[in-house]
């Protein structure tokens, strides 16, 4: 799962703690309260995007399995014996 996880650049650290510090410093209660609801909800939402993704993925990764390694079916004694 390490292979998901981006490093952000140099710039994007930047840019993520300029913002980071901008709201730190805001002094509008009621703007920090409103994108807080906003980051709230958005996390959600991607929650259940990855939570779906994920789920397909696995099913996928099912299906090649399946694929590769076929079930190989047990004879029976009786086959053939009377039909």
């Amino acid at each position: 799962m390490d292979e998901l996880l981006v490093k952000p650049t140099l710039e994007e650290e930047l840019l993520i703690e300029t913002k980071a510090r901008e709201i730190l410093s805001s002094d509008d209660h009621e703007d920090t309260a409103r994108l807080a609801v906003a980051l709230m909800k958005q996390n959600w939402a991607q929650g259940q995007v990855l939570i779906e993704a994920f789920g397909r993925i696995q099913a996928l990764q099912a299906k090649i399995v399946c694929m590769e390694t076929p079930v190989k079916q047990k004879k029976h004694w009786f086959t053939g014996l009377f039909w």
